[in-house]
């Protein structure tokens, strides 16, 4: 297990330095706000920068199984997705090792399943004989609302935003998650009856589980 886990895991660096700007009126503070949001992204925040909530998928590690390439046999192991880096984390006896998505075909857990798509992990909501739903699972940090001169300026926190894609072959549409944009995906011949759909399922188009209903329901008739 071990000689395995060393072949398909590597050790990654998160020390990232960026540099401190003073306050110099209400543009720069915003520039530099969004310099912030930027580097969060990419995992390169100040280390004295405080950012609330948590950047994991999971509260703690879950059981999952990792289905590799080059001929290994499936591994059950806990692993957790750090959001920030873009990577699933493993804990062992060298310290914190991370998945290479070149040496990963998916990962399932209980209630997700990642893929690999174009070198980034990619949540599954559905995939059919023609495409596959996708979500690139997101945070960005924002500023939390505050009385200025009344209460101490907040630290920033963590915010959802996930985007959702449909992929076909090698290409990929980012789908704006509202039912208006979602029905028209589909053939206009059957716009009545996705609406009946949305009506006697009780469709709600954030939850995943709803959205692989409605594709594979529907999957036949995509635009």
């Amino acid at each position: 297990m071990k000689n395995v886990l060393t072949f398909i895991l590597f050790l990654f660096s998160s020390s990232f330095l960026i540099a401190q700007t003073q306050y110099l009126g209400n543009d720069a503070a915003n520039s530099q706000f969004q310099k912030i949001l930027k580097d969060v992204a990419y995992g390169k925040v100040d280390k004295n920068t405080e950012i609330d909530g948590n950047k994991y998928l999971y509260k703690k590690p879950q059981e999952a199984v990792i289905n590799l390439n080059d001929g290994y046999k499936p591994i059950r192991i806990k692993t957790n997705y750090n959001i920030i880096k873009e990577t699933f984390e493993i804990e062992s006896e060298d310290g914190t090792l991370n998945l290479r998505p070149d040496k990963v075909n998916s990962i399932s857990f209980s209630d997700a399943n990642f893929i690999v798509y174009q070198g980034n992990f990619y949540k599954l909501i559905t995939k059919t004989k023609n495409f596959s739903i996708i979500k690139s699972i997101v945070l960005i940090a924002v500023e939390p609302d505050y009385q200025v001169g009344i209460q101490d300026k907040p630290n920033l926190r963590y915010k959802n935003a996930n985007k959702l894609y449909i992929q076909i072959g090698a290409k990929k549409t980012l789908i704006k998650v509202n039912k208006k944009y979602i029905s028209r995906l589909f053939e206009d011949s059957q716009q009545g009856e996705i609406k009946k759909f949305f009506k006697a399922k009780k469709i709600s188009i954030r939850d995943d589980a709803d959205l692989k209903l409605l594709f594979d329901a529907f999957q036949d008739n995509l635009k």
